[in-house]
């Protein structure tokens, strides 16, 4: 199905929805589609995405930023769908063994310091809350969530994670998770139209992918 998605004219629209850049690897359209793509369950679409016109040093970045986006997503939307072989590599970023500089205290002040950038002055509400569900969660969501995975910006921003919590969001139909990253993603550097962009994308794919949103996506 999402062959028949991801047409050159369903692309070319989902491009006009994100303000254009003066360089295309800038544009994060292509990263929030193909994370809506993955997270509506229609993974197939992504390669689609990578036959722009570019130079191979912008489609390996392409490619870089389209990987690590999806794997940040991954804790949000799951990690069973297959990757689309453009999207393999044998190099790790976030090993212990790769990066042996960050110490595991380090790591986890990041996660810190992004959770608390990304929530603002919710922050303050939000991590109490996880503690009381459950405290294990507050760990996880803190320490290794937004540590060892949302805070490495090596290959994609602070802003393009947050694009990448929004694209994986929306097709998950959690509409108070997305309400509090659309404004985290403004916090993160994104301007608002931007974040109003990839919001869009995610929901049209969402939408076409007949993904049942039972509730109202929130808008910025």
């Amino acid at each position: 199905m999402a062959a028949n998605i991801a047409t050159p004219e369903f692309l070319s629209e989902l491009q006009s929805l994100y303000p254009a850049p003066a360089k295309y690897v800038d544009g994060d359209w292509f990263l929030a589609a193909s994370i809506a793509f993955s997270s509506s369950n229609c993974p197939e679409g992504i390669p689609y995405i990578l036959l722009s016109d570019t130079s191979d040093e912008d489609r390996r970045l392409l490619v870089r930023k389209i990987r690590d986006g999806i794997f940040k997503s991954g804790l949000i939307s799951g990690y069973l769908k297959p990757p689309p072989e453009e999207l393999r590599d044998t190099e790790p970023l976030r090993s212990y063994d790769s990066d042996p500089s960050r110490s595991k205290e380090e790591i986890a002040a990041a996660g810190q310091a992004y959770f608390n950038s990304t929530y603002g002055d919710t922050a303050a509400k939000v991590q109490p809350m996880l503690r009381s569900i459950y405290p294990d969660l507050e760990h996880f969501t803190v320490k290794l969530g937004y540590g060892y995975v949302y805070a490495f910006m090596g290959v994609t921003s602070a802003k393009e994670t947050s694009f990448a919590m929004i694209s994986a969001l929306i097709p998950n139909d959690t509409p108070r998770q997305v309400e509090w990253h659309l404004t985290g993603a403004v916090r993160n550097g994104a301007t608002v139209e931007e974040v109003k962009g990839v919001r869009e994308i995610a929901l049209k794919i969402a939408i076409k992918a007949g993904v049942p949103l039972k509730n109202v996506v929130p808008d910025i």
